[in-house]
């Protein structure tokens, strides 16, 4: 044999090493899962992709499958071997090659399902020849499911002393001790000592909370400066000036008015009403009983000229009562392909700024419109220094919807 066939012979060696190398899969990051059996999801399972190689490292087809799953700490988790034709594997041919998914539910391959990071090992045997091919990767498996624990998330989330200029109820309802809670930062302060249901930190229960507790009777009037009229169903909310405690919440009346009970103190209102727009916080000095105006106009939506979506509004402003203007509002749908009427939904986020007004603008296809059903979207608003809110939403079927939380 001549030095040509030695070199001819080499570098067919080097080939399918070289073949082997690049074909067999890397998991360079773990697949995030749990292990939830009693509905299981996407979240609840996962798949690998494998192929079997022949002589030359090309894609050829398999005649069994060796599984191999190690718990964190190495212990062995789940160990077997089957066919091809097993009911958890799969096959796919693509450009003339032969492909493999191995797909299972994790909680038939974590045994005790311990949270923590696994690999998953898995060889595909070709008898002829009994020739092995490599493959595995690995998954991590959390304690909550991702739409479970974005849903525990509370609702308003503060950061760097942003918050939220929102109604102090839920759509539809009246105030409730967990719409009012929102409204009460859960930040550790020397005088905050009650722990209370919904946070830490609280002056008082928020169960107690309503008009006040003090000396003095207030009504306060909510006024529409350009319609010069009363202006009923809107949110009052009375703070203490440093924005740390919430001493009363109510909703004007038909005459639009809401009454407190405050001690003599200066105090910062809040409100807040589907439609108009307040001057910021304005300040409340009380010295005895009395009646004080907040004052606001009504700003028209206009409706969106599709009218098969939902323009959802909503306003911003900063703990001083300021409009955050130029803040960045994105809408996405974060549970992957999702369909309308038989067509698939842009995966690609909506971003909107907010104005001078810290109004955002939102133009959003209706969850009951989208495939799968109870389709969320993911509401994030983000400042240059960081995210202050982000929330999981259903958009109505309405013309127009104010965001709120």
């Amino acid at each position: 044999m001549n030095t040509y066939t030695y070199r001819g012979i080499i570098m067919r060696i080097f080939t399918c090493l070289a073949a082997v190398l690049l074909l067999v899969p890397l998991a360079v990051q773990p697949s995030v899962v749990n292990n939830s059996a009693s509905s299981p999801t996407a979240e609840d399972s996962l798949s690998v992709v494998f192929f079997s190689l022949d002589s030359l490292g090309n894609p050829t087809t398999a005649d069994s499958v060796f599984v191999l799953v190690t718990a964190p700490g190495g212990t062995v988790a789940f160990r077997d071997s089957m066919t091809v034709t097993d009911s958890r594997v799969s096959s796919i041919t693509v450009g003339g090659k032969q492909f493999y998914i191995f797909a299972e539910q994790v909680s038939n391959i974590d045994g005790s399902g311990t949270v923590g990071v696994y690999n998953l090992a898995l060889t595909a045997k070709k008898n002829n020849l009994g020739l092995l091919t490599p493959g595995g990767m690995t998954f991590q498996i959390i304690s909550t499911e991702f739409s479970d624990q974005i849903a525990l998330l509370s609702d308003s989330v503060l950061v760097k002393g942003g918050v939220i200029d929102t109604n102090l109820t839920e759509q539809g309802g009246g105030a409730d001790s967990a719409s009012m809670a929102r409204w009460v930062w859960n930040t550790p302060q020397a005088n905050h000592t009650a722990s209370g249901t919904f946070g830490k930190y609280l002056d008082t229960e928020v169960s107690g909370v309503s008009g006040g507790s003090g000396a003095y009777s207030i009504t306060l009037v909510a006024y529409d400066t350009v319609a010069d009229q009363a202006i009923s169903g809107t949110r009052v909310a009375v703070r203490g000036v440093n924005q740390s405690s919430l001493v009363g919440v109510g909703t004007t009346n038909s005459n639009g008015e809401a009454a407190f009970n405050l001690d003599a103190d200066s105090f910062v209102i809040v409100a807040s009403s589907p439609g108009f727009v307040f001057s910021a916080y304005d300040t409340l000095a009380v010295t005895g009983v009395g009646v004080d105006t907040v004052k606001g106009y009504q700003f028209n939506i206009a409706t969106p000229s599709n009218p098969n979506v939902c323009r959802v509004y909503g306003y911003l402003r900063n703990v001083s009562g300021k409009p955050e203007s130029g803040a960045t509002v994105v809408a996405s749908l974060p549970d992957g392909i999702v369909t309308c009427s038989g067509y698939i939904v842009s995966p690609f986020a909506i971003t909107k700024t907010t104005d001078s007004l810290g109004l955002f603008m939102l133009d959003l296809l209706p969850s009951s419109t989208l495939s799968p059903p109870d389709t969320k979207y993911e509401i994030t608003i983000s400042l240059s220094d960081g995210t202050i809110l982000r929330q999981s939403v259903t958009v109505p079927e309405e013309l127009l919807w104010q965001l709120t939380w």
